[in-house]
């Protein structure tokens, strides 16, 4: 009797293993998951018109917190409001054209940049932007990301008193980020266009 309840325990007991999924098999189903979530050509072109909507207010935000002009809550809030656009962890880079005419390049994360902004050492600040250059395709990453660029030109001028202080034009690069995000209120996952990084590719003086 003791012999029969034993094999019946053991038969259950590989049986539960067996219907228990590896490791491997669950990675492999995220995976395969992750691969059926694809955009199609239709939503990568609405995205690319959401990618022009969110570097052209980023470009007004970045308007309103350089302008010494501007009221210091417009521009606080301009500042939040500008990170919210961005990817967690992005960084801008600065460039800057010395006496000799070398460039210089420095990163900062998003958050210390707009920071930085509210708080440069000239009497007047003012930022234009030209026309979006350029935006690349989307591309599928291997994380089920997709990622694409935008390229604009930003013409920064910083005046002392009356006088300009220092111009320059700058070509920027707007790494841009499609992800899938937990929409808490639809209790459902979406796509989402974010700002990532933004390089400094080309500066000249003006």
């Amino acid at each position: 009797m003791k012999l029969i309840a034993f094999i019946i325990l053991l038969n259950s007991t590989i049986i539960s293993f067996a219907q228990q999924p590896t490791k491997t098999a669950v990675a492999s189903k995220e995976a395969a998951i992750v691969e059926e979530l694809s955009l199609s050509a239709a939503d990568i072109e609405l995205f690319k018109e959401q990618t022009k909507q969110k570097v052209e207010e980023f470009q007004q935000h970045i308007v309103t917190i350089g302008s010494k002009d501007q009221p210091a809550e417009k521009r606080n809030m301009a500042e939040r409001e500008a990170l919210k656009l961005f990817y967690v962890g992005a960084e801008m880079q600065t460039s800057v054209i010395n006496a000799a005419g070398e460039t210089t390049i420095q990163s900062r994360p998003m958050e210390k940049y707009l920071a930085r902004l509210k708080s440069l050492p000239y009497t007047a600040v003012v930022i234009k932007f030209y026309d979006l250059v350029y935006i690349s395709s989307f591309t599928k990453g291997p994380d089920g990301r997709y990622y694409s660029s935008a390229t604009v030109l930003q013409e920064f001028t910083g005046f002392t008193g009356d006088n300009v202080a220092y111009k320059d034009v700058t070509k920027k690069e707007i790494e841009i980020v499609i992800d899938l995000v937990e929409d808490k209120f639809f209790n459902e996952k979406k796509w989402k266009v974010f700002l990532g990084n933004i390089k400094a590719t080309e500066t000249r003086g003006a």
